[in-house]
């Protein structure tokens, strides 16, 4: 996304004024079924480590991968299972949800996301929940999408 789209085009902010719909039905699409990367922060590796009862290099070893992006570094990201789930998901419900990343827990109200009504429109076609139920105050996207942009994801240049 270009700094145009985010900060300082006539899409920025679209939803301030009257908010969206949204409420999660929980139907957990957005944590199975096709690849993603769940990107982590130190904020949620120390979280997700503590929930787990072992040390962040222990957690790291055993539930992450690390991922090259076209940027010049690796990102640490949660592992999948060969279905393509989380790797918390299990028996219908995130295992790890009181320590779930903040990239999980500020979903739908994501920079790619929100970019336009279209992409907004786009997501909806993945996601039931995006334009049902009560109005989310754009006051609090703004704040969840703030959450999202400002976590430290955990990169190193890439290992050759």
């Amino acid at each position: 996304m270009s700094e145009t789209e985010n900060g300082s085009g006539t899409n920025a902010g679209w939803y301030e004024q009257n908010g969206l719909m949204f409420s999660c039905n929980q139907c957990s699409d957005c944590c199975r079924k096709t690849p993603g990367l769940v990107l982590l922060s130190g904020t949620d590796l120390e979280r997700l480590a503590k929930w787990a009862g072992v040390t962040e290099e222990q957690f790291t070893l055993m539930y992450c991968r690390w991922i090259p992006l076209d940027d010049g570094y690796d990102y640490l990201s949660l592992r999948e299972k060969k279905n393509y789930d989380c790797i918390f998901w299990n028996n219908g419900g995130c295992e790890a949800y009181t320590a779930r990343p903040v990239q999980c827990s500020t979903y739908p109200f994501w920079t790619e996301i929100l970019a336009s009504p279209k992409s907004w429109q786009e997501e909806a076609k993945e996601c039931p929940g995006i334009n049902e139920g009560d109005v989310v105050p754009g006051r609090e996207i703004t704040a969840q999408l703030e959450r999202y942009e400002s976590r430290d994801k955990i990169r190193r240049p890439w290992q050759w």
